[in-house]
């Protein structure tokens, strides 16, 4: 997206995180897609590498989110979260 000189910080900033819901909406659909996909090919484990890639790029972009935190220390957090709420034990508040 282009912006102009007179688009302020703020409404420049409500735009990108639209967009990145946008993109995560997308990212659900693609994933749906990509389920498809390998069911119909015979899941195989290039299906499984491509979520693998998936993920770890998700990750990536998580710890950068999360700020200044220590990279080791935020990926662990990730780590956990993700453990938490596959195994359906994620603490709900």
């Amino acid at each position: 997206m282009k912006t102009t000189a007179k688009q302020t910080a703020r409404e420049t900033y409500e735009t990108r995180q639209r967009e990145i819901a946008a993109m995560l909406d997308f990212l659900k659909c693609e994933l749906e897609a990509h389920a498809e996909k390998a069911k119909a090919d015979g899941l195989h484990w290039g299906h499984v590498g491509d979520l693998a890639h998936i993920r770890e790029n998700l990750k990536e972009t998580l710890v950068f989110a999360m700020g200044s935190r220590d990279e080791e220390v935020a990926g662990k957090m990730i780590e956990d979260a993700v453990a938490d709420a596959t195994t359906g034990t994620a603490k709900r508040n």
